[in-house]
């Protein structure tokens, strides 16, 4: 067998198997950014929820101030942020369950017209994770894709506790 032949073949094996690696480099380092995020929009969640749980006491001004909790808790010279501490967070849901041991999921609502038996919060973040590799597979070439956290708190007595 010619000697020339063989390094044409190797030459494209190595070709083929480079593109292959960078690829998934590429997809690994994506996704572990897009699990980065969502550890941090989680730890935020918590955080929220519980904070907007705390001030939950059954009246209308309790369920302004569980709503308000989240956002300064996004805002002010000690906000927890995401991208490694680098970006606010901004697109935060609120909602707000009836119920004993477990939220009923019949009652969630955003705006609770009455406030007394509102004891569950939902806090919800999203963020729009910036892609470098995986922009070539999107279909619709978008250069982010959703990262989401939820986190459900529960008030009881004094305290409030996570539940989900």
């Amino acid at each position: 067998m010619d000697c020339r032949s063989e390094r044409g073949f190797v030459l494209i094996a190595t070709s083929i198997a480079l593109v292959i690696l960078v690829a998934l480099g590429g997809l690994g380092i994506d996704v572990g950014r897009m699990y980065l995020i969502k550890d941090e929009l989680q730890a935020f969640a918590d955080a929220a929820a519980l904070s907007a749980a705390l001030k939950l006491d059954g009246t209308g001004q309790g369920i302004e101030n569980a709503r308000q909790a989240p956002v300064d808790l996004a805002t002010g010279p000690h906000a927890m942020k995401w991208n490694m501490g680098t970006e606010a967070i901004t697109e935060i849901a609120i909602s707000f369950a009836k119920g004993d041991a477990k939220p009923d999921a019949q009652t969630w609502q955003a705006e609770p017209h009455e406030a007394g038996e509102y004891r569950f919060v939902r806090v919800v973040a999203t963020a729009h994770a910036p892609l470098i590799f995986l922009r070539a597979f999107q279909a619709l070439k978008a250069d982010s894709s959703i990262v989401a956290a939820a986190s459900v708190a529960v008030k009881a007595s004094e305290v409030a506790r996570l539940v989900q």
